[in-house]
């Protein structure tokens, strides 16, 4: 294992780049030190000559990691690198297939992969993920979310801005938003689980879209779908387009369209997932 350390205390900005294959563990916690842990996924003949290859410096405030060039790893190698940081430091990187995960408190997360997976506890600013195929899973997000894949699926479970996903075959499914929501997919599933304001706009080719509306606002429903059935289950009452606080445009060829009623209030949304 090779390690640097750094005193600081106050946030960073980290930067990690041409971290081909392997995993990205990054934490924001209460600490003095920037640490940067790096050690061989697999054991190898080569392993020692990766380490040697990555380079890592830090400068006012700067984290900048380095990672092997690409014609150095051979079939499973990969190198895994554990960053810790203090609280409220912001994280971007660029990886092949290495998957990549935060915790503790990050204060903005940028991610571009071609297969690694993307997984994030809470953010409290804005989160970009671009993939091919990784999956991408979110817990809170503060600010917007803007996520586009290729075939990976897409979770969050909160998201307190506006929201931007494009996937092309995998499911995407958002707990709660407080703005509005803009996702696409061509054969995957779409599920809202608690929309309140703001303007949803949802389209699949072949998968079904569901939409789950927090009770007791007005909504406004423009829905359409050439081959699968449509359905909403709001009241009258709820779909009063003179004082709506949501409007919902759902489009898709085959997929079913269902409206629903969320648990919970506009105040305290709840967690339930659609159905």
């Amino acid at each position: 294992m090779t390690n640097w350390d750094f005193p600081c205390s106050e946030p960073v900005d980290i930067s990690i780049d041409s971290w081909a294959s392997g995993s990205i563990a990054v934490s924001g916690e209460p600490t003095s030190t920037v640490s940067v842990d790096v050690l061989p996924s697999h054991d190898g003949a080569n392993a020692d000559d990766l380490l040697a290859e990555v380079q890592v410096s830090f400068d006012d405030g700067q984290l900048y990691v380095h990672g092997p060039r690409l014609g150095s790893f051979r079939r499973r190698k990969g190198l895994d690198l554990t960053i810790k940081a203090p609280a409220g430091s912001s994280c971007a990187a660029k990886t092949a297939s290495a998957d990549v995960s935060c915790i503790g408190d990050i204060s903005a997360l940028t991610v571009q992969t071609a297969s690694g997976d993307v997984t994030a506890d809470s953010v409290s600013g804005d989160v970009t993920v671009r993939s091919a195929s990784g999956d991408v899973l979110l817990n809170k997000a503060g600010g917007k979310m803007s996520v586009n894949t290729a075939s990976g699926d897409i979770q969050a479970t909160r998201v307190n801005g506006e929201a931007r996903i494009n996937s092309a075959s995998g499911d995407v499914a958002v707990g709660y938003c407080t703005g509005s929501v803009s996702a696409h997919t061509a054969s995957g599933d779409i599920a809202l689980s608690a929309v309140a304001v703001g303007r949803i706009e949802l389209g699949s080719v072949s998968g079904d879209v569901d939409v789950a509306v927090v009770p007791g606002i007005g909504v406004y429903l423009d829905l359409a779908s050439t081959s699968g059935s449509i359905r909403s289950e709001l009241d009258e009452s709820e779909g009063d387009a003179s004082e709506a606080a949501v409007e919902i445009k759902c489009r898709t060829m085959s997929g079913d369209i269902r409206i629903l009623k969320a648990r919970g209030s506009a105040s305290e949304p709840g967690d339930s997932a659609a159905s």
